[in-house]
Order: C-alpha cells, then sequence, then structure tokens
C-alpha cells in the first residue's frame, strides 16, 4: 500500500479544455492544478472525488471515471498519494467560486506546456485525456523538481468504491 494515500484528484474536462484551479494555498500555492482535496475519514476515494468537485466547483458529477493512482516522495507533503478521476461534461455549466483559490477554464494545449501548472500533471494529462487504463503514476522529488519518474500498472488492493481500511 501507498503511505498518505489520502487525495482525490479529479480532471473535469469541456471540448479542448480543463477546468483547472490556482491554488493559493500549500500544496502547490501558486500553480494551477486540477479539483481535489482531502479523503475524509471513512469515506470512499469515489465518494471523496464527488464531494469535493461539488464542494470547489458547484457542480453535481455522478459517474467519474477512475485513472489511477499518484504517489511521489519527497515533495512539500514528503511521502503520498491521491486516486486519480476524471470526467466530461457535454455543455458548459456555471461554476462557483471557493475558497482554494481562482478557478478557470484552461486549453489543454496550455495546461500541457505551462510551467504554471503542476509539473506531473503535464506528464499524467495525456494518459487521462486518452482514456488509458488506470495506472501508477510515482514521481520522486529533490529540492521541488522531479528526478525520477514511473508509470506502472495498477495494484491490485486500489478499491475507489470502498473505505481504504475496509
Amino acid at each position: 500500500m501507498i503511505e498518505g494515500l489520502d487525495f482525490v484528484l479529479c480532471f473535469i474536462k469541456l471540448g479542448q479544455e480543463l477546468l483547472m484551479l490556482h491554488r493559493k494555498n500549500p500544496p502547490n500555492q501558486g500553480l494551477w492544478n486540477c479539483v481535489g482535496g482531502h479523503i475524509e475519514k471513512g469515506e470512499a476515494p469515489l465518494d471523496a472525488c464527488i464531494r469535493e468537485v461539488k464542494e470547489e466547483t458547484g457542480l453535481n458529477i455522478t459517474n467519474p471515471k477512475f485513472y489511477g493512482v499518484l504517489s511521489w516522495r519527497g515533495f512539500e507533503i514528503y511521502q503520498g498519494g491521491l486516486y486519480i478521476f476524471g470526467t466530461e461534461l457535454p455543455s458548459p455549466l456555471e461554476i462557483q467560486g471557493n475558497f482554494e483559490g481562482l478557478l478557470k477554464w484552461q486549453p489543454i494545449d496550455w495546461v500541457l506546456t505551462s510551467h504554471e501548472v503542476v509539473d506531473n500533471l503535464r506528464i499524467i494529462t495525456p494518459y487521462i485525456l486518452n482514456h488509458a487504463a488506470p495506472r501508477l503514476y510515482h514521481f520522486d522529488y529533490a529540492d521541488g523538481v522531479i528526478v525520477n519518474s514511473s508509470i506502472n500498472s495498477l495494484p491490485g488492493w486500489v478499491k475507489i468504491d470502498k473505505v481504504e481500511s475496509e
């Protein structure tokens, strides 16, 4: 198991844009990231994704697709991980503001190339947008820079619809 697998992240796509959050708090303060957050005690990752999207955007998503797990070592939060989900909106919907930062639809090409975006997103986003099978994405950091990354098959213990301790 991955120590600190306590977060969810959701890619929300509309046409050729992704809904991005300019984070005003650590980790990744001052960078653009997808929406997401902490998994609450007793909450399954799938439920946490749906809740976090609602809290941060006002959107009611019902069936986000699971894309895998992202883990890291040596970053702002020394070791941890998150469950990756994604959903595509059929048409524009009203987005509400939140306390986490500024929400903005950003062109996919910009997300893939901008150094204002969380660095590991530039690596995993193509897999998510191409609907790749769920994978384990791992990143090692030194002084805030990726020094090693790997993409592997997803471990069998990963469950998105159950509480991790079950």
